[in-house]
Formats: structure tokens, C-alpha cells, sequence
């Protein structure tokens, strides 16, 4: 089969895109400002930073319902499924540019090395000379008012400080990202209808979106359970004599384990947010136990260092490094699998009258994701990047990004924060901080933002929009042209959205990690390599090597043996230092898939299914309240999210 050309997708909706672009935008430069305010001002909602954002579905339920009212009322003005799904999935390409991740950072990194220069961190020393003019904003009077705020964005000074950063960054976004659709464009067939993944995060915008969703009576028992625990538990946090539900135990592991060699094990705490239950209960249930197992096997693993003695190494058990060699293994296993599916990707590409159902042809995926490249390698060579330093970052960055795409689509966790796993973390371990060089060092930190944690990696969600696309059905390449539009309007007006509210507010007086991005990313990161360089990192890459052997050995074992509980993704995954916030919420909707299917098999299971999505859209849209009475109030209010 996999040899087999591509046949063309019957029953595609004919849908007009112009009404679904026009909402779309509508609601792009709304949302912008939203998320802007709750995410990067008061914090009290993080709606654009995990596998499923909470924006596009509450955006979502309430167009739903406004749809229901027009389909009585007026049924000429409502939209089809198409439409509002094609809506759905244009808000999902503003979250992959706006809120914590990658905004906050872009523009903490962008403002960071100027402003916070002095003579003790010899930052004009040490790479102030191989920061472009055009990079960032070297003007510290126009970034007074940015971290101290009581001013205005629309000063003469104000905006020609920033419009060509912000120009240059919205392009570089714009053309990342389009390389991972293109790659996407070329997987898509691989993944979806040959290796039928599940996609669970696509399938509740799929599943909201059926005929009468809003008439079962689960979906409300379990909206409504949820509704009213996260009310409560809003209540009792501005006014701490009201009840409420204790879902969050931050410090269960320091209550618990006090004694050595347990107390090794750090921070363990219980979050069980209801949202992440709900979605877990459509994973399956292989996938999910390998996540929060794999998470505890790190754990297991500090316990083993204390035992042993070998917590003395610094940086023991280097979890960046084993996440390194987890990742990429697991990208050239991806790829080695699809290799019969690439060969006829490149066969049809050769052919001038071939075509394919895909998002893009062949051939225009293939030049676009050469062209893209090219047009990156233009724009940070001129800026005075070695070609083959940022030819080696874009290889690791594609290679870790199918690697997490595959995961999320394959396993479906609802928190994939990938953090401090990053390409310039390989290449320093391999290459050396002198071989590299300060200058691409220091050009390789503007481009930390787009690695950092990976929660809000947009090449997942562009699948999960073509997924969309096959369910509903629309075509693939109206999705592309809607994901297009989209991101080449989200990402100028969350820079502006951000901008605009932080010269009023002052980036010092937000509670956001707009600050923290940037000494995390010079202080932390760049200036230690630069002032004590050191060569290849031969312990680190042995823990790299290692977690490469053991993902070999659990898609081995996988292969050979049906039964094999381990997924090598639930590993990669558990690596991850992000875990911690969502692994006891996994655990538990794990428990509950588990004990409904040992007990009332699979029709138990499918009957249940919407009381769990009535717990997540109970869970968001409660939150997206309490975030609203904070965001009015300006009071900090209860949050369902971290």
C-alpha cells in the first residue's frame, strides 16, 4: 500500500472561504488582544499554551451556539460545519504565535540585551558587536517605557524602534512555520491513512461540531460537575472561607518523601486538572501509561544517583541530553518508516502531471521547504551566522519537530512541554562552544524562542487542522489557504497587542516571563558559554547515546511483541522536566479509561466519552471567566490553568 498513489478525497464540502476568513480575522484581532491581556499582563490564563488551546474552543462553543440560534432564526445567515471548523482552526494558528510561548519570549529577547547591558555582565564585551542593528532594539530611551510602562506605544521613536524587529520577526516566524506545513503537507498521507493515527486533541473541535452536540445529557452532567467544582474553587480563592475542591497539592512530594534516598526525588506535585483528565480519556491507553510511567522512571532515576553516589555529577541524570537523544532517534525512526511513503513523494514530484490530495503538491511542498531554507540562510548569514552552524540547527530543529508531531498525534498528551531540549544545547555538547564560535552563539539565542519548551510547536497543530479537514470534509487546501491567511495575520497583531498593552502597563510590572526570558536566555545560557567555554561534552552525549539506545529498544520490543505496554514517545515525553504539571491528572483519566473498560467494555467507553467532553469545555470555559473578573477587576483570581 505504501507504494500505492495517493486517490483523490471524495465528499469535500464545496465551502466558500471568504466568510470563514472574514469571521476568522474578525476574531484573530480580538483573541490577540485577549490573550495579550490574560497571558502576558495578568497572567490569570494561560488560553494559548498546551496541545489543545482553550481560545479556539471557547470560541468555538460560543459560535455553536450562536449558529443553533441562527439555524431557527434566519437559517440563510448560518454556517456549515466546514466553515466554522475552517473559523476553529484559524484561531489555533494565533495561539502558535501569540500568549507565553513564542511572544513573551520573542519579545523579552528582543528587548533583553540592550536594556539590561552594564558594565559588571559585560554584555557590550562580550556579543553586544554581533547583534545586528535590525535584530533587536538597541535604542535604550525606546524601551523605557517598555519595561516601565505609564506610556504609549505610538510615539515617532516608539514605533521606529520596533517596526523593523518586528517585521523581520514576523517574517522569520512566518517562514519557520511555513516549512513545517510544507512538511506536514508531505507526512500527512504517511501518518493519516496509513498508519491511521488517532489525533486525539483534533477530535473534540471534530466531535463539537457533529449534529446535535449540545442534546446529550452526559456532555452537561459532566460540564456542569466541572462548572461548578472550578466556581467553587474560585470562590474559595477570594474568599478563602468559602468550600472548595483541592485539585492542586504543589507540595505533595516535600510532605511525602523526607527521608533520603527518597528525598532526592525534587519537586512532585498532584495537579489534577479536570481539562487534562478529560483528554487523556480519549488517549490510549498504552500511550498513556508510558507517559507518566517514563515521568516517574526519571524520577526512580535521582533516587539511583543519591544511592549511588552520582548526583555529584553535575547536571546527573541530564535529562536535557537523554531528551536530546530520545527525540531525534525517534525522528529518524519516524522516517525510516516512511520511507517507501518519501520515495513515492519524490517519484511524484519528478512527474509534471502528478498530483496529489495534499495540502500542497509534492513538488511545491518539496521547493517550498528548499526555498524556505534558503530564505532563512539569506537572512542570518547576512546577519553573520555561519551557513553550516544554522544548516545544523534547522536539521536537529525539523528532526526534534516531526519527532513531537508524531507523538501528539500518536499519543495525544494534553502538555507536551519539551523544555530546554533544544538544538544549540546538541551542538555546544558536540561541537564546543569554541568550534561554534561567540558570534553564532550569540545568533542562535534570537532563535530560542521558537525551542524553548515546544508546548505551543505549531507543526502539530497544522496537522491536527488537516486532520480536521479530512473529517469534516474540507479541502486540504482550502485548510492551507485559511492556516496561511491566518498566520500572516496573527503574528504582526500579536506583536502589536503585546506591544500596546505593555507600554502601557510596563513589562516590570507583568507577571508574565516577558523578563525572565531574557536572563534565562543571556544570563543563564549564552554568558556562561562565552566566558568559560569548554569542549565536546563527552558525559553529556553518553546520556544522549544511552536514551538514543533505550527508544531503539522500546520500538524494538514494540514491533516484536503486540503486548509491549511502552511507547519510545511516552519516553521522549516523561524526559520532559514539563511533565511534572500534568503526569497525576494523567494518571487518573488513565485509571478511569482503564477501570470503564475492564468493567463495561467498549460500548461503556463510548457512552462515557461526552461526559469528559462536557469536563474539558467546563473546565475552559470557567476559566476563561474567572480570567475575564480578573482582567476587569485587575485582581488576581483562581486559575484552572497554570
Amino acid at each position: 500500500m505504501s507504494g500505492t498513489r495517493p486517490q483523490p478525497q471524495i465528499g469535500t464540502e464545496n465551502t466558500s472561504l471568504l466568510l470563514p476568513l472574514a469571521i476568522g480575522i474578525v476574531l484573530i484581532l480580538i483573541n490577540a488582544y485577549w490573550i495579550a491581556l490574560v497571558s502576558g499582563i495578568h497572567h490569570s490564563l494561560n488560553p494559548a499554551y498546551a496541545s489543545l488551546f482553550i481560545t479556539p474552543i471557547v470560541n468555538l462553543f460560543f459560535l455553536l451556539l450562536l449558529n443553533t440560534l441562527l439555524k431557527r432564526i434566519r437559517p440563510q445567515l448560518a454556517l456549515s460545519r466546514a466553515q466554522l471548523l475552517l473559523v476553529y482552526q484559524m484561531l489555533v494558528m494565533l495561539c502558535l504565535v501569540s500568549g507565553h510561548n513564542p511572544m513573551d519570549f520573542i519579545l523579552g529577547i528582543l528587548a533583553h540585551p540592550f536594556w539590561f547591558a552594564t558594565f559588571e555582565n559585560e554584555y557590550a564585551a562580550l556579543f553586544h558587536r554581533y547583534i545586528p542593528s535590525w535584530f533587536a532594539i538597541q535604542d535604550k530611551s525606546a524601551l523605557t517605557g517598555f519595561f516601565e510602562g505609564n506610556s504609549t506605544l505610538y510615539t515617532a521613536k516608539h514605533l521606529s524602534a520596533w517596526i523593523g524587529p518586528v517585521l523581520l520577526w514576523s517574517f522569520v516566524t512566518f517562514v519557520l512555520f511555513f516549512i513545517l506545513m510544507c512538511f506536514n503537507s508531505i507526512q500527512r498521507l504517511q501518518w493519516s491513512e496509513r498508519e491511521r493515527l488517532s489525533y486525539p486533541i483534533a477530535q473534540l473541535p471534530i466531535e463539537m461540531t457533529t449534529p446535535r452536540f449540545f442534546a446529550r445529557r452526559l456532555l452537561w452532567l459532566g460540564f456542569g460537575i466541572c462548572a461548578v467544582i472550578e466556581l467553587l474553587n474560585g470562590l474559595h480563592f477570594l474568599y478563602p472561607f468559602m468550600p472548595g475542591v483541592p485539585l492542586k497539592i504543589p507540595d505533595f512530594g516535600a510532605k511525602i518523601f523526607t527521608t533520603k534516598p527518597w528525598s532526592a526525588i525534587g519537586w512532585l506535585p498532584l495537579f489534577f486538572y479536570p481539562w487534562v483528565i478529560g483528554l487523556t480519556f480519549f488517549v490510549p491507553l498504552e500511550l498513556s501509561f508510558s507517559v507518566w510511567f517514563f515521568f516517574l522512571f526519571t524520577k526512580f532515576q535521582l533516587i539511583l544517583g543519591s544511592i549511588g553516589g552520582w548526583k555529584s555529577l553535575p547536571g546527573f541524570p541530564y535529562y536535557n541530553q537523554q531528551g536530546i537523544g530520545a527525540w531525534l532517534t525517534l525522528g529518524v525512526l519516524i522516517l525510516w518508516v516512511s520511507r517507501p511513503h518519501l520515495k513515492t513523494v519524490f517519484t511524484m514530484a519528478l512527474k509534471p502531471s502528478a498530483a496529489s490530495n495534499e495540502p500542497f503538491q509534492y513538488r511545491t511542498a518539496l521547493f517550498g521547504i528548499l526555498i524556505g531554507i534558503a530564505i532563512l540562510v539569506f537572512i542570518f548569514q547576512y546577519a553573520g551566522m555561519s551557513v553550516g552552524i544554522l544548516l545544523a540547527f534547522l536539521c536537529l530543529y525539523f528532526l526534534m519537530s516531526i519527532a513531537i508531531t508524531y507523538a501528539r498525534a500518536a499519543v495525544g498528551v494534553p502538555y507536551h512541554e519539551v523544555i530546554w531540549t533544544h538544538p544549540q544545547l546538541m551542538l555546544v555538547s558536540v561541537l564546543g562552544v569554541r568550534r561554534i564560535g561567540a558570534a553564532n552563539l550569540t545568533l542562535l539565542s534570537f532563535l530560542y524562542p521558537y525551542v524553548r519548551d515546544n508546548v505551543s510547536h505549531p507543526m502539530p497543530s497544522q496537522l491536527e487542522g488537516f486532520k480536521i479537514a479530512e473529517r469534516a470534509p474540507i479541502s486540504q487546501k482550502k485548510m492551507a489557504i485559511a492556516m496561511i491567511v491566518a498566520l500572516l495575520v496573527a503574528t504582526p497583531v500579536s506583536f502589536w497587542a503585546y506591544l500596546h498593552l505593555i507600554y502601557q502597563h510596563g513589562a516590570v510590572r507583568t507577571e508574565g516571563y516577558i523578563i525572565g526570558i531574557g536572563f534565562e536566555t543571556f544570563e543563564r545560557m549564552l554568558l556562561p558559554w562565552l566566558q568559560q567555554p569548554h569542549a565536546t561534552d563527552s558525559t553529556g552525549l553518553s546520556f544522549t547515546a544511552f536514551a538514543s539506545l533505550f527508544t531503539l529498544g522500546l520500538m524494538f520490543l514494540r514491533r516484536q511483541f503486540i503486548w509491549f505496554p511502552f511507547h519510545p514517545a511516552g519516553y521522549a515525553l516523561g524526559l520532559s522536566a514539563g511533565m511534572v504539571w500534568v503526569w497525576s491528572a494523567v494518571c487518573v483519566g488513565w485509571f478511569i479509561k482503564a477501570i470503564l473498560l475492564k468493567f463495561g467494555g467498549l460500548r461503556t467507553y463510548r457512552k462515557a466519552a461526552p461526559f469528559f467532553v462536557g469536563v474539558i469545555l467546563g473546565d475552559f470555559l470557567i476559566g476563561t471567566f474567572w480570567s475575564l473578573i480578573g482582567a476587569v477587576f485587575e485582581i488576581p483570581v483562581y486559575r484552572v490553568w497554570y
